[in-house]
């Protein structure tokens, strides 16, 4: 009895201390409460069967999937879609700052960011009571990644506790699902006819076009040229499999036949065109009955030869090789991917057009992070306003770098020299330069080279050694010891 109360008392101190950490807000549903935004999925529908059952291609599905449930089967069924996704969250979802400042002031708000801090821990907190997805900022920056490729833009839904005194945790949306209406004179994202136009969703569009808030995803031109590529296959499957392998060519000699036909079947013609039938399907019978090691016998009536192949003179119509080359170059330029990153470089390309490729590569994953930073200063800002606090904060991502160890280490040296230059130049302050170099105000006041002073307040200098015997310069000589 007293050890049952014990326990009663640890596990409510537990979930105590959980819920000091983790503020008032555990237990939220991913769906439903306080969240007005619904999810994808059909209610009950098991997402395992569901991917099984869409990663059946066939020429009906790809009629008439949608856009977007088009472009999600590509990416788990086509190996270069899916290949050019998985490198840009791999390289996207680089590690991120967070400034927070306080509202028209450069000055660093350290209430405001340990707000911030606090609450990406708690989403990392686990839930002792229940099963729950994983909700940390880690998987959200990605999640977002991913549909700024797909659908081109990142929304998501700051999901109030049930107290609505504070965000419980940020629920990414699919863009696909939202569209937007235009009512007195501004457009209100919607959702299943249901209006979101409240302060806690947030949508951000890559390249939208003017006077539109829909973002374009950098995918979209890839899925015709994957539908052609996948066409192509498809027929060269079939030409490889009819023309590629040697076959036996039988003909039968109808001439021959004929001669050894009794003469009551061929003065009928019916009889006759009855009996050159049941001959030809005899020998069909014979050869399809044979093993493969067995020999064909035949009388002179039947010749035999090879068809297809390269021994029986067949052999591709075109340069399958080429056409392929072209249309990973289409793809390439489609998947917003250079040849370079998906593993197809020519042995043409110099190490410096590889970088330069690289270098372009990095600006489009760039392009892709700010999206996901933008979205997410405005959501951490607006965390702060909830909070009761007045102050704007800045996400960024760390830039991808995909040098050396070496190579990062002499352009860090590089760097640091010329914050050095510019503020020894009186250029930039001492936290300007700080700022640059290790991304903080600089912690203490510069150590300057200074050539030290003697009591007399002149530079010290050395004596000569004048010991012969130390190979020094006598002092009566001046000559070096021999």
């Amino acid at each position: 009895m007293a050890r049952s109360r014990y326990s009663k008392r640890k596990r409510s101190k537990q979930k105590q201390a959980l819920a000091k950490s983790t503020a008032p807000l555990t237990n939220v549903n991913d769906f439903g409460g306080a969240r007005i935004t619904k999810s994808k999925l059909r209610t009950g529908d098991s997402v395992p069967r569901r991917v099984r059952r869409e990663l059946s291609l066939d020429e009906r599905k790809l009629n008439t999937l949608p856009v977007d449930g088009l472009m999600d089967l590509l990416i788990d069924a086509h190996p270069d879609v899916g290949f050019a996704l998985w490198n840009f969250l791999r390289i996207g979802n680089t590690d991120y700052t967070i400034n927070v400042k306080k509202l028209n002031s450069d000055g660093e708000f350290a209430q405001g960011k340990k707000i911030i801090s606090q609450f990406i821990q708690a989403l990392s907190m686990p839930n002792p009571e229940r099963y729950e997805n994983n909700r940390s900022l880690d998987n959200v920056i990605n999640q977002l990644l991913l549909t700024t490729v797909t659908r081109g833009a990142a929304s998501l839904e700051m999901v109030l506790g049930e107290s609505m005194s504070g965000v419980a945790f940020f629920a990414p949306i699919d863009p696909a699902t939202i569209e937007f209406k235009f009512e007195n004179d501004r457009f209100i994202p919607y959702q299943d006819s249901i209006s979101l136009d409240i302060p806690t969703f947030l949508y951000e569009a890559l390249d939208p076009l003017i006077d539109s808030p829909n973002g374009r995803s950098p995918f979209l031109n890839a899925i015709q040229t994957v539908m052609f590529q996948l066409q192509l296959l498809n027929d060269i499957k079939a030409v490889v499999h009819n023309q590629g392998y040697p076959r036996l060519d039988i003909k039968v000699v109808e001439e021959l036949v004929l001669k050894r036909m009794p003469p009551a079947i061929r003065q009928n013609e019916e009889k006759k065109r009855q009996y050159l039938q049941d001959k030809l399907q005899e020998i069909i019978g014979m050869y399809e009955s044979l093993e493969p090691d067995s020999t064909f016998v035949h009388y002179d009536s039947v010749e035999m030869g090879m068809v297809g192949g390269k021994s029986g003179g067949g052999g591709a119509m075109f340069d399958v090789e080429k056409l392929m080359a072209a249309i990973d170059g289409l793809l390439a330029a489609a998947l917003k991917t250079l040849t370079t990153i998906l593993g197809r470089r020519s042995t043409g390309n110099t190490e410096s057009f590889a970088k330069l490729e690289v270098k372009l590569y990095l600006k489009s994953v760039k392009a892709i992070q700010d999206v996901v930073a933008k979205l997410l200063s405005r959501a951490f800002t607006l965390l702060l306003n909830l909070h009761g606090k007045q102050g704007v904060v800045t996400f960024r991502f760390k830039e991808a770098d995909l040098r050396s160890d070496l190579e990062r280490a002499q352009f860090e040296q590089i760097h640091l020299l010329n914050c050095q230059f510019k503020y020894n130049m009186g250029w930039w302050t001492a936290d300007e330069a700080a700022q640059a170099a290790v991304g903080h105000n600089a912690v203490s006041e510069p150590i300057l080279n200074v050539v030290p002073k003697n009591k007399d307040g002149e530079t010290p200098k050395g004596s000569t050694d004048s010991n012969p015997d130390a190979g020094g310069k006598s002092s009566e000589t001046g000559d070096s010891s021999s």
